[in-house]
């Protein structure tokens, strides 16, 4: 008579492979996030005005003005875009008729000329928006 040996079946789940998934979407997600914003390095003016907290509006649209006078316009994860300042206007009034804009924020580097901002300001002025504010640094940071 022959004997065979019988082997117990395993009921378990191997669960190496689905770590190595994980840790290579993790890999990747660490590497792919820094380079989601792509936002202007903007040395801002310090001032004594009290902070403003822009999540409190809605969809907050932020025009930022380097030292090289490059000019980006970002709204959330809906804009992120570099324009000329003669293309601004056009810009500023395509998002504003999709979205109600609460208000728009400019933040200018402390080197860029005055006149480049009031330039800007009166663009925004004339494309519909009403409400202008002005981005800087509490005075200890």
């Amino acid at each position: 008579m022959r004997y065979r040996n019988k082997r117990k079946l395993l009921a378990e789940i191997n669960i190496v492979p689905y770590i190595d998934v994980m840790l290579v979407l993790l890999l990747v997600f660490m590497i792919t996030t820094p380079l989601l914003y792509q936002g202007l390095d903007v040395d801002l003016p310090t001032t004594e005005a009290n902070e403003v907290d822009i999540s409190k509006f809605q969809e907050p649209l932020i025009v930022e003005v380097n030292s090289k006078g490059i000019i980006r316009v970002i709204q959330e994860d809906n804009f992120n875009e570099q324009v000329d300042e003669k293309d601004l206007s056009d810009t500023i009034i395509s998002i504003y008729k999709n979205k109600k804009i609460d208000k728009v924020y400019v933040k200018g580097d402390k080197n860029i000329e005055y006149e480049k901002i009031i330039k800007i300001i009166s663009i925004l002025n004339k494309g519909g928006v009403e409400n202008i504010g002005l981005i800087t640094l509490p005075v200890n940071e």
